[in-house]
C-alpha cells in the first residue's frame, strides 16, 4: 500500500525518560535567529548545531537507503523514511527465492518517528528472513521500486549484509565497518556505496527533514511529514505551550521533565492553512543538548524572503 504524501499537523507525544543531570551555571545568551533551506520539494536534510549556531551538514535525501547503528553493541538497522520507504516481511531465508514483491505487500512497517530503535521497519533481522524494501520516492517524486535485503551478521566493529533488486537472481554481499563517532553508518543499495550523511554525533542537535509520522485519528494512517528531528544521542526536548517564550528561563527549564523522543519538536509548529503554512505562535521548545546546555527555541517562519517554502526560520536563546 502506497502512502499519500500530506503535510498536516497534530499534537506530538512527549515522555520523560531519564533523570536529568546537573548542568554547570552559564551566563544566558542573546536571542539569535537562524534558518536552513531544505528545498521547496523538501529534497534535502539539513543538520544544525545550536551551541555553534551553524548548519553542520546537508545532504540530498536521495543519497542513502539504510543506516547501521554504530557502537560496539549496535545491532539495529534503519531505513530512510524521508523517502517514504517501507519494509515487508517474508517467509524466505534466501534472496534468490524472491523475484517479485507480489504476495508480500501487506502490513508495511517503518521506523518509529520517536527514534525508538527497538521499533524499526527492519526489526529483528536475526530471525534470518529476507526483507522486501519499498525504496519509496525520489526527491523528484518518482517511485524507485523494490529491493530485497538480508542482514547476515553483526560484530562489535562490522555489519555483513546482502541485497539485490527485487527481480534479480544474483545479489551483492557487503561487510561494512561501524563508524564509532557517528550515530549510524549509511549505505546506498541503489549505488552500492557507503554514504556520508549526518555529521559526527557531537556536531549536531537538530535535523530538518521529511519522515513518516503515524496518525491515529480520524483513522490509523501513516503520512510523510516535514519537520525537525533531534539527535537521538543525549538530546532532550520539551514542548512548551503554557509559558510565554520570553518567560522561559534556566530556573524554569531545569524543572522540566524532558523527552528523548526524537520527534518531540516534529512538525506541529506549523499548520497548513489553505495553500500556505502558518507558524503556531503558542509553541516553544526547551532543548538540552549533549553537553547539558539548555536552550529555548521557537519557529517564526517556514518561508524564505522570496516566499519559497522549505526554509524554516527560528530564534533561540542559550539559557
Amino acid at each position: 500500500m502506497r502512502l499519500t504524501i500530506l503535510f498536516i499537523s497534530t499534537i506530538l507525544l512527549t515522555s520523560c525518560l531519564k533523570e536529568e543531570r546537573p548542568v554547570p551555571k552559564r551566563e544566558a545568551g542573546d536571542i539569535i535567529s537562524n534558518q536552513v533551506s531544505i528545498g521547496s520539494k523538501y529534497e534535502h536534510q539539513a543538520y544544525f548545531d545550536l551551541s555553534a549556531n551553524q548548519m553542520t551538514g546537508k545532504n540530498s535525501k536521495d543519497i542513502w537507503d539504510i543506516g547501521f547503528e554504530a557502537g560496539e553493541n549496535g545491532s539495529r538497522v534503519i531505513i530512510n523514511t524521508a523517502r517514504n520507504m517501507m519494509v515487508y516481511s517474508t517467509d524466505k531465508t534466501n534472496l534468490a527465492d524472491i523475484t517479485s514483491e507480489n504476495g508480500y505487500l501487506t502490513n508495511p512497517k517503518f521506523d518509529n518517528a520517536t527514534g525508538n530503535l527497538d521499533s524499526t521497519g527492519i526489526g529483528n533481522w536475526q530471525d534470518g528472513f529476507v526483507r522486501i524494501i519499498d525504496m519509496g520516492y525520489s526527491a523528484a517524486g518518482s517511485p524507485i521500486g523494490f529491493y530485497k535485503l538480508k542482514v547476515l551478521d553483526v560484530t562489535p566493529t562490522t555489519y555483513t549484509f546482502e541485497f539485490a533488486s527485487i527481480a534479480s537472481t544474483t545479489s551483492t554481499s557487503v561487510t561494512l565497518s561501524k563508524k564509532v563517532e557517528y550515530n549510524f553508518t549509511y549505505y546506498s543499495m541503489l549505488d552500492n556505496a557507503e554514504r556520508e550523511v549526518s555529521p559526527k554525533t557531537k556536531d549536531w542537535d537538530l535535523v530538518f527533514t521529511q519522515y513518516i509520522h503515524q496518525f491515529y485519528e480520524p483513522v490509523e494512517t501513516p503520512y510523510l511529514v516535514t519537520g525537525c528531528i533531534t539527535n537521538r544521542i543525549d538530546t532532550k526536548v520539551k514542548m512548551i505551550t503554557a509559558v510565554d517564550f520570553d518567560d522561559i528561563d534556566l530556573a524554569y527549564a531545569s524543572t522540566l521533565a524532558l523527552s528523548e523522543n526524537t520527534n518531540t519538536i516534529g512538525f506541529s509548529w506549523k499548520t497548513l492553512v489553505g495553500n500556505n503554512y502558518e507558524i503556531n505562535p503558542n509553541i516553544s521548545y526547551v532543548i538540552q543538548d549533549h553537553e547539558g546546555i539548555y536552550f529555548k527555541l521557537r519557529f517564526i517562519d517556514f518561508y524564505s524572503e522570496t516566499g519559497e517554502k522549505g526554509n524554516p526560520v527560528w530564534e533561540f536563546v542559550e539559557l
